[in-house]
């Protein structure tokens, strides 16, 4: 099997099939591919759908029988997957009809890439956000860069949302750590593979159309308000971030200033909606972040 593509998704059964349809097209020049669908034991209609009703050759749904959560179903996922190449691509995407082929040319004639992933637009306007994302490791902040150099491929601290990565990374590297849950967690795989001599880059000609908020949203459901890991592990894994990858004045640096700038500002904007629950979560990410900090103990208080 040359390439398995897989999706993630939860109670978002038409974003799914929207996105499904979508790498159909893109499909059309490739053969010998499959397509992997993890249903992360979705409580809407995504919970009775079949690989019948997806009208692929090759397409398998796994339901989760219990929450399982986005790094671990990406492992399952993979586990489940015989592909020489897998692209992993988020449920709210469209997928455009080059961008496949792209990333697979790229990655078959580039030996030293391990993970490349496309440019990024937003769904609804098309506009472009995203060619490379960059990680300060001393204020812990991300950000998705505009490169309007020529050249064809940017080097990138990790690919959010769509992203292929090659077998032998994953026998070499290892997998996801599931103990990040979600958030931070495809940049900390790409630093750990950068380990290894591999790079990571973002191809700009490919693209992918994505259902995401504007960087500048401050609203509470932007600031992680859908899904309370999200919020807690906006906290706690940007300082396993630097924790793990930044030299030692990153660290003093991230530690004495940003560490509780970031829990402050984000329950500060929340605080207009009146969402205390999320401004709990924020401090109990913060602090368990504080504790890998010091013991390297990667606790989750979210789980009972």
């Amino acid at each position: 099997m040359e390439l398995s593509i897989i999706i993630i998704t939860r109670n978002r059964k038409n974003e799914l099939l929207r996105c499904v349809e979508s790498i159909k097209k893109a499909v059309l020049g490739i053969t010998d591919w499959e397509l992997v669908i993890v249903d992360d034991n979705s409580e809407d209609g995504t919970k009775w759908l079949t690989a019948s009703d997806l009208e692929i050759a090759n397409a398998k749904i796994i339901h989760n029988s219990t929450r399982e959560m986005l790094v671990r179903s990406r492992n399952g996922g993979f586990k489940n997957s015989g592909g020489k190449y897998i692209l992993f691509i988020d449920d709210d995407n469209v997928v455009t009809e080059k961008m496949i082929e792209l990333l697979l040319n790229f990655a078959k004639e580039n030996d030293t890439y391990g993970i490349i992933g496309p440019s990024m637009c937003y769904l609804e306007s098309q506009k472009k956000y995203l060619d490379f994302q960059k990680i300060n490791l001393f204020t812990g902040k991300t950000s998705g860069e505009i490169d309007n150099t020529e050249q064809a491929v940017c080097d990138s601290d990790g690919i959010p949302n769509a992203f292929l990565i090659k077998r032998e990374v994953f026998e070499k590297c290892g997998q996801f750590d599931e103990a990040m849950i979600q958030t931070f967690t495809e940049p900390d795989f790409a630093f750990r593979v950068r380990k290894f001599g591999y790079r990571c880059g973002i191809v700009k000609k490919a693209e992918i159309c994505h259902n995401v908020f504007a960087s500048d949203d401050l609203s509470a459901r932007a600031l992680g308000g859908q899904f309370s890991q999200k919020a807690y592990c906006l906290m706690r894994n940007r300082m396993v971030i630097v924790a793990r990858y930044g030299k030692w004045f990153h660290k003093v640096v991230y530690l004495l200033v940003f560490s509780w700038l970031w829990p402050i500002a984000y329950s500060f904007f929340v605080l207009r909606e009146k969402r205390f629950d999320l401004i709990k979560l924020y401090w109990r990410g913060f602090f368990d972040g504080l504790k890998y900090f010091f013991t390297g103990e990667l606790k989750n208080s979210l789980e009972k």
